[in-house]
């Protein structure tokens, strides 16, 4: 099955990290795979590398996707003691109806915030994606209304994009484990958690073994096999992710943000074979 990126035009492609840990954003494929424990990209949006008041996309090789995504609603934003993160306001979010359409109206508007590493870990390694994110807003009971999260991406054998595991939270008081691989998530693993604090989530991508795991603040939710169309062993890109239904009556995506921090990909462990 194709990814949930590439059927949509490639939608998608531990505290605060004061001093940013950088190698480089750039980091080509071939260079030397770093150790277990040794970071690939990682930062907590801070300047000077990131300016406050300006869109993420387009700083420190964050990137968007086509026009007909909220690609501007992602902003850097600082505390009043100077720390940044980035946060997207369901207000900056722009309703598309082609994503209704393709989704039969169960989203109306997506955010992806994309970091491409094309990390080659050899089909030994397991890699890390992780962030924190808080939403705040109105919780919304059995409706996964107003999202975000954090999803990690793979290639396929032509090249194109493949879901390897997305964890996001809902404002329906939990945070959902699925595929990426499809329009409409079919959850995999779910948890329980309070809105308005800020939770890690971390997707563990095991290519020697092709699984992936889901973690909610360190705690294990399950692990699942890649789809059968991840064929690489090249891990594409980290992406931070929004989602957001249609409007309701009782329900509006302007009552509804996301705020990330301490976006990380690394390497956590490399199989012996």
């Amino acid at each position: 099955m194709k990814s949930i990126l590439t059927k949509w035009i490639a939608l998608m492609s531990p505290m605060k990290i004061r001093n940013v840990l950088l190698v480089s954003a750039t980091l080509a494929v071939g260079a030397l795979q770093p150790a277990a424990g040794q970071i690939i990209y990682a930062t907590g949006f801070e300047a000077p590398l990131l300016v406050a008041g300006t869109p993420l996309t387009g700083q420190d090789g964050w990137a968007g996707g086509p026009p007909f995504l909220s690609n501007d609603a992602a902003t850097v934003i600082a505390s009043k003691k100077g720390a940044q993160s980035v946060r997207v306001a369901g207000a900056d979010m722009v309703r598309s109806d082609f994503i209704n359409t393709i989704t039969s109206g169960y989203y109306d508007a997506v955010g992806s915030y994309r970091h491409a590493v094309d990390y080659d870990t050899g089909g030994t390694q397991t890699v890390r994606v992780s962030v924190d994110v808080r939403l705040d807003g109105r919780e919304t009971p059995k409706s996964n209304f107003f999202a975000a999260g954090v999803g990690a991406i793979g290639y396929n054998d032509e090249g194109g994009s493949e879901g390897i595991g997305e964890l996001a939270i809902s404002s329906d008081g939990h945070v959902y484990g699925y595929s990426g691989q499809d329009l409409v998530p079919t959850f995999l693993a779910v948890t329980h958690v309070a809105l308005g604090k800020s939770h890690n989530l971390a997707i563990e991508a095991n290519f020697a073994d092709r699984t992936y795991s889901f973690y909610v603040d360190d705690c294990w939710l399950g692990t699942f096999d890649f789809a059968p169309t991840a064929t690489s062993n090249v891990l594409r890109r980290g992406s931070l992710l929004t989602y957001a239904a249609p409007d309701t009556k009782k329900d509006k995506k302007a009552d509804h943000s996301a705020t990330y921090d301490n976006f990380t990909i690394d390497v956590v462990s490399e199989s012996s074979e």
